[in-house]
């Protein structure tokens, strides 16, 4: 059995040409979080110098020289942000574009039985929903991906460089925020939701499916308006209606329930940096030789802490947009898997002699059903 196809590569495939843009565009971002980087190394620097001429400012004469710098990759970061943004929007936009295409100009040439056994309210959604989640995907959460993921990479080798022992130390609370991330993604925790699933793909095509079903109820109601106003009826005659009205209500719900205590303590997690840096400050201050450069190491892990935070909500979302990808590309992948409709070559086909037709060796049999209803 082939292993399912990578979203993010299946999507690249639907871009066609435009996928170098996506790929400039991760790359700009990774080069953004470099300079965001360099920014707070130059701040580190200006205060370095500071305080090692306190209260004597003057004598700090490189300190201007660090602040441009900081000012100036400061205005890098928001132009290659700009520019990152600006190649995956456009190649989200072209790829949904093509998605759209490919599954109407597929269904275009299936036979008419297959929308008798399937809603045009799901197909709908799914054309529109569907290819609507991959844009957020390609134009956001990738790029974010990338640069959060190029961050921690940086910050490690810039932790051996200062004080390696706080660095440390930081990484406290992002682990604990990962593994916070992980029970609501990757399953673990130790609960059910409304379809008796933990892990978070599944939630996903029951939360697609849920909004598949109530979508197509929805759509079978506003078509029988007329006859509702006809005969002064409510909403609960449509049963199938208001159940999947019900039933999506309360999956959603027992699924927010369910990650309500690890995104909570995610959010405690990613935000305490300074309830473990101040603590462990204190008690290595003590032991440091030199305490004026103690506290611009000190300071520089309090000004690296804010990118904590960003980071790994980043990486959250982009993980949360990844498994709505792949369930949107399983949808879209399903209309383009439906048989087609045979047509005759043109080469053999012949004119009809006369206006009269003929049925001669016809079968066909319903959904569902163990033996045809008409055979030859």
């Amino acid at each position: 059995m082939s292993r399912p196809q990578n979203p993010i590569v299946r999507l690249l495939e639907f871009a066609g040409p435009h996928k170098r843009l996506t790929i400039a565009g991760c790359a700009l971002s990774a080069l953004n979080a470099l300079l965001a980087i360099a920014m707070l190394v130059c701040v580190w620097f200006v205060v370095r110098d500071l305080v090692a001429v306190a209260p004597a400012w003057g004598e700090a004469r490189q300190a201007p020289v660090y602040g441009a710098w900081a000012l100036a990759f400061a205005l890098a970061g928001l132009v290659v942000y700009f520019a990152a943004l600006m190649c995956t929007h456009l190649a989200a936009f072209r790829t949904a574009t093509n998605m759209r295409k490919a599954a109407l100009e597929h269904l275009a040439k299936v036979p008419l039985g297959y929308f008798s056994v399937r809603s045009t309210g799901e197909l709908r959604r799914v054309i529109e929903g569907s290819t609507g989640l991959t844009e957020g995907v390609l134009a956001h959460r990738i790029p974010d991906f990338v640069g959060a993921l190029v961050t921690p990479v940086a910050y490690l080798v810039v932790m051996f460089v200062f004080d390696w022992v706080m660095g440390l130390v930081c990484l406290i609370p992002v682990l604990a925020s990962a593994f916070c991330m992980f029970l609501m993604m990757g399953g673990g925790l130790g609960g059910k939701d409304g379809e008796g699933n933990s892990n978070a793909m599944q939630f996903m095509v029951n939360y697609q499916n849920a909004l598949d079903k109530m979508n197509k109820a929805a759509v079978e109601y506003v078509r029988g308006i007329p006859v509702v106003k006809v005969f002064q009826q409510t909403v609960h005659s449509f049963r199938a209606f208001r159940e999947s009205i019900v039933a999506y209500c309360d999956f959603a719900t027992a699924y927010v329930k369910l990650c309500e205590g690890p995104q909570v303590a995610q959010l405690v997690a990613i935000n305490a940096t300074f309830f473990v840096l101040v603590p462990a400050g204190i008690l290595l201050a003590g032991a440091a030789g030199d305490f004026g450069a103690f506290l611009t190491n000190f300071l520089f892990y309090v000004i690296f802490s804010a990118l904590t935070t960003m980071m790994m909500s980043k990486i959250m979302y982009s993980s949360q947009a990844v498994t709505e990808a792949q369930d949107a590309v399983s949808r879209i992948d399903g209309i383009l898997s439906a048989p087609l409709m045979a047509e005759v070559d043109p080469a053999r086909a012949e004119a009809p002699a006369d206006d009269a037709i003929d049925f001669d060796h016809v079968t066909f049999s319903y959904p569902g059903a163990d033996a045809p209803a008409l055979e030859d």
